[in-house]
């Protein structure tokens, strides 16, 4: 590698921490809770590093996040990463709630616009609401011979 490439790559390393935080990109996908589990998310870094397996829970003091474990042969969990410093754990578990409410949010409101759907009445409904009053009416006798042939 020339001096020039390694001296480029140090400093794209520098700039995010220059700057005091790096980007993240949050995907979170809420779940029905099981227990105090809510939902899973991944993280994007930086546009350059992808984290699976982090989960949302709640807990008596509000949400936390776990970070990705993995269960070794006697059943024990061990994390598999976890924030060197403080300020990135804060900043992580900070996107990462903010991520599940708005991710939350987004789902009520396609539930409301769903109901808003379910509320129009559809052509079968249509159909089958007009032959139970068709059936309710009272029948007219049919016509006589003499009727009929004038």
């Amino acid at each position: 590698m020339s001096k020039t490439n390694t001296e480029a790559m140090q400093q794209e390393a520098r700039a995010p921490e220059a700057a005091g935080s790096l980007k993240l990109d949050m995907r979170v996908r809420p779940i029905a809770p099981m227990g105090n589990l809510l939902g899973y998310a991944s993280v994007t870094i930086g546009d350059s590093f992808k984290i699976d397996g982090f989960r949302i829970c709640s807990g008596e003091k509000g949400l936390y996040v776990n970070m990705p474990a993995t269960q070794d042969k006697s059943g024990n969990w061990k994390d598999v990463c976890w924030p060197v410093t403080a300020d990135f754990r804060r900043q992580l578990n900070d996107a990462l709630i903010e991520g599940y409410s708005t991710a939350i949010e987004n789902l009520q409101a396609t539930l409301d616009a769903t109901r808003g759907t379910a509320e129009k009445p559809s052509v079968a409904g249509a159909l089958k609401e007009n032959a139970g009053k068709v059936k309710s009416q009272p029948a007219k006798a049919a016509p006589g011979k003499k009727e009929q042939e004038r």
